[in-house]
């Protein structure tokens, strides 16, 4: 049997023993309840008597034997035989009717039982086998009227439809059909998305990862359909990450085409000329130097996400950017751009997390800016602190982005034209932006509105005591 056959039948049948363990244990107070508890029988039986008798005094008092044996004429035959109506004055003959007709009174039929018999009691109990009373008529006749109660309760008890479990059996019946069709539909209800999951799960492990839940799943509004939700984020996030691995190896195989090939044309003409050599020789070096570059951004993207950043590795941002900064501006005499530090040196500026990583990041940022830059033109860093959040805002006075290409500035590959172009392969502000998301943090950029670019990092702020 399947696993979808097992859980469906253990919910079934679950459903259904817990209706029958209800009705059980509903029984069981029932019949516990009060000493006044009777069967339907005993109680029904107790209303025909007390009617029947009631009946008989009043047809005595009203028109004295012709009207009770008028009256018991109407009765059904089985319901005459239960009557016996004796004569005070004949109490002492003990005599039976042996005809086909009914018990009667006088000289018709009758019989006194030398067997105490019990009135009909008061208070509810259990009826006694046979109930008496003494009656008089209209002449002043008095007669002493016997009933069979204990036939009575016999015929109702075989006349009483079967039960099963303590329950009559067109209500357990009901209930079983009832309580099955519930079942199973609960069972359906649950098993159903089980199943759905199930089939997504195999489609995924064959490598189809656009199956999605949720718009099978939306109009449940339970707990199955934020499983299909989470299913669905995993699925995208997947699928993203197999198509940046395969655009990436697409992109590096691509990228590695032009300098190899220049590799192989510089060789190509060292052997066809040697005055070339040392020119050629230069070309290699060059063309080498770029493709191991490019493998080093390839190899420290690859490896950004694949652990996390050391728990106790604390470091003063501040500190950090500063050391940045000493290498930029360097770096920046030979253009002319001035680079400016902007930072409140009173605030505390701890960050935990991997130094290394993040100076990779921020430097990728501040080096990009720089290249966007031509002389008398500034960049400017702000490092500021809000409250549980630290930014970082590097601005410059470049010719920004098109709006078009923001939202994938920080891609793999992409790369965007600029003054000191020829240089990167688009891979610094993708390093930049994994880096980030491994700290916990959030990078955006966007243009300004007198020209440049400004890129936000958003990282949030360790204070001592917290964990």
């Amino acid at each position: 049997m399947t696993t979808r056959g097992r859980l469906f039948w253990k919910i079934l049948l679950g459903f259904w023993l817990i209706f029958l363990l209800i009705t059980q244990i509903l029984w069981a107070v029932f019949t516990l309840y009060g000493n006044d508890h009777q069967p339907p029988e005993e109680n029904g039986a107790r209303r025909i008597v007390e009617l029947q008798m009631t009946a008989v005094e009043t047809a005595l008092k009203t028109g004295g034997m012709p009207a009770l044996q008028s009256l018991m004429a109407q009765w059904p035959a089985d319901e005459r035989a239960l009557v016996n109506i004796v004569p005070l004055a004949a109490a002492a003959i003990d005599s039976r009717q042996t005809g086909t007709g009914d018990r009667q009174t006088g000289a018709a039929s009758g019989r006194v039982s030398g067997k105490a018999a019990a009135a009909l009691p008061q208070v509810p109990g259990r009826l006694p086998t046979s109930v008496e009373k003494l009656f008089t008529d209209s002449d002043g006749q008095l007669y002493r009227v016997s009933y069979d109660a204990g036939e009575l309760r016999h015929q109702l008890h075989n006349n009483r439809n079967g039960s099963i479990l303590h329950m009559p059996s067109p209500l357990f019946w009901l209930g079983v059909t009832v309580g099955l069709l519930f079942s199973m539909l609960m069972a359906w209800n649950l098993t159903r998305p089980m199943r759905q999951l199930q089939k997504a799960f195999n489609q995924v492990s064959l490598g189809d990862l656009s199956v999605r839940l949720l718009p099978l799943m939306r109009r449940r509004h339970d707990e199955i359909s934020d499983v299909a939700r989470d299913f669905d984020a995993m699925a995208e996030r997947l699928q993203l990450l197999v198509s940046n691995r395969a655009a990436l190896l697409h992109d590096v195989s691509h990228e590695l085409r032009s300098p190899l090939a220049r590799l192989q044309l510089a060789i190509g003409l060292a052997h066809q000329n040697q005055d070339n050599l040392p020119a050629s020789l230069k070309r290699i070096e060059h063309e080498a130097a770029r493709m191991d570059k490019m493998i080093g951004d390839v190899l420290a993207l690859s490896r950004v996400g694949h652990g996390n950043p050391p728990d106790e590795d604390y470091f003063d941002l501040r500190l950090l950017i500063e050391s940045i900064l000493s290498d930029a501006r360097y770096e920046a005499q030979n253009t002319g751009v001035a680079v400016e530090f902007e930072v409140n040196v009173q605030c505390d500026y701890t960050v935990r997390g991997n130094a290394e990583m993040m100076r990779r990041a921020v430097e990728n940022i501040v080096r990009n800016a720089l290249r966007f830059s031509i002389a008398e033109q500034r960049v400017v860093i702000r490092l500021t602190q809000h409250g549980a959040r630290l930014d970082i805002l590097v601005t410059d006075q470049g010719p920004g982005v098109e709006e078009s290409k923001l939202s994938s500035i920080f891609d793999p590959f992409v790369r965007i034209n600029s003054p000191q172009g020829g240089k990167g392969y688009g891979l610094g502000l993708a390093i930049t932006r994994k880096v980030i998301m491994e700290h916990a943090g959030q990078v955006e950029a966007t243009n300004l509105p007198d020209g440049g670019l400004a890129i936000a990092i958003h990282l949030p702020h360790w204070r001592e005591g917290q964990p």
